[in-house]
C-alpha cells in the first residue's frame, strides 16, 4: 500500500509536469510486472464470505449480522481468474456480482485518490455500487446510486481493510497502474 501511494504521487507531478503514467510504468523498475489480489482467506482477521481456496481483496461487517466482501481467485492475470462482490451471510448470500465467477475486465473500476483513498466500484441492475475505504477513518462503506442519486449509504461496523490490488491497469479495471 505505501509503495501504491508513494507512486500514485509520482504519477501525479509526472501528470503536472506533462508525463503520463504509461510513462511512468515503464520507467519504474520496482513496478510489479504481474497484476495480484487479496490475501488468502484463511489469513484473513475477520469475517469474510470468501472460500478458503479464494483470495480477499476487502471485507468488512454490517448491520444485521452480514457481511460484504470481495474475493478473487488466487491465481489472476491479465488474462484469467476472477473478482466477486458478495453480500449477505455465510451460506446465504443476498448478492453476488458477477453472478459467475468471470475475470473483472469491463466489470469493475477500481480508484485510488490523491488523498490515499480507493474505491471499487460496478454496475449491476440499474444500480452504482461504490466500495469505499478511507485511509483517514475507521468508517469504509458501500454506496449506492440510482440515476445519479443516492439511495444507500451502508457503513461497515468495524471498517473494512484496504484493498490489496496490484496493478489494476492488467486486470482491465484502471487506466493506470496506481488506480486512477
Amino acid at each position: 500500500m505505501i509503495r501504491t501511494i508513494r507512486s500514485a504521487a509520482v504519477v501525479g507531478v509526472l501528470a503536472l509536469a506533462g508525463g503520463s503514467a504509461a510513462a511512468m510504468a515503464q520507467a519504474d523498475p520496482d513496478l510489479p510486472r504481474a497484476p495480484s489480489a487479496g490475501s488468502p482467506a484463511s489469513a484473513w482477521p475477520g469475517p469474510t464470505l470468501c472460500e478458503s481456496g479464494e483470495n480477499v481483496l476487502w471485507s468488512c461487517s454490517i448491520k444485521g449480522g452480514k457481511t460484504i466482501s470481495v474475493c478473487a481467485s488466487r491465481r489472476i492475470s491479465a488474462t484469467e481468474g476472477y473478482i466477486q462482490y458478495r453480500m449477505g451471510k455465510p451460506g446465504k448470500l443476498e448478492l453476488a456480482y458477477p453472478a459467475s465467477r468471470v475475470h473483472p475486465r469491463g466489470r469493475f473500476e477500481y480508484r485510488l485518490y490523491i488523498q490515499g483513498n480507493t474505491s471499487l466500484s460496478f454496475r449491476n441492475g440499474g444500480y452504482e455500487y461504490s466500495l469505499v475505504d478511507d485511509l483517514r477513518s475507521a468508517e469504509d462503506e458501500v454506496l449506492v446510486d440510482k440515476d445519479g442519486k443516492l439511495v444507500s449509504r451502508i457503513v461497515c461496523n468495524s471498517g473494512g481493510t484496504g484493498f490489496e490490488i496490484v496493478r489494476p491497469d492488467l486486470l482491465g479495471i484502471s487506466e493506470s497502474p496506481y488506480g486512477n
